[in-house]
């Protein structure tokens, strides 16, 4: 994600093994009104086990990770726009609880990882198809 400016806000160890990082991405857009962001990232290595599990094509992941490169990301991404400053604040922490709340299972689970390297895996290798 090109962002001009990423605060961390914080990093949760989730039962799987992964870390989720909580960046804020705000800015003002004009006068007194904002827009909010907040950036849920899990960076995920893909050892050639992973990718070998998953591939259709043997032979690919080299080209992978030079395209993808090391760790991949899982991102997710809340926002809200034209936020009164008084406000912004408040929707930031909201946006963050409503993340805690419905989200940290989905992304703690034991086979969240193997699931986001499979989806990326078919990606590419649907991407390397149109090339060929």
């Amino acid at each position: 994600m090109k962002t001009t400016s990423l605060r961390l806000v914080d990093k949760i160890a989730l039962p799987n093994g992964l870390v989720l990082e909580l960046y804020d991405y705000s800015r003002r857009v004009a006068g007194d009104r904002w827009f909010v962001g907040l950036l849920s990232r899990i960076p995920i290595e893909v050892s050639r086990e992973d990718f070998a599990s998953v591939a259709q094509e043997q032979g690919l992941y080299e080209e992978f990770i030079r395209q993808q490169g090391q760790p991949i990301y899982f991102e997710m991404k809340k926002e809200r726009n034209f936020i009164d400053q008084r406000e912004k604040d408040q929707i930031f922490r909201q946006l963050l609880d409503e993340l805690r709340q419905h989200a940290l299972s989905y992304m703690g689970h034991r086979s969240f990882a193997r699931g986001f390297i499979r989806q990326r895996v078919r990606d590419f290798e649907e991407r390397q198809k149109w090339w060929k």
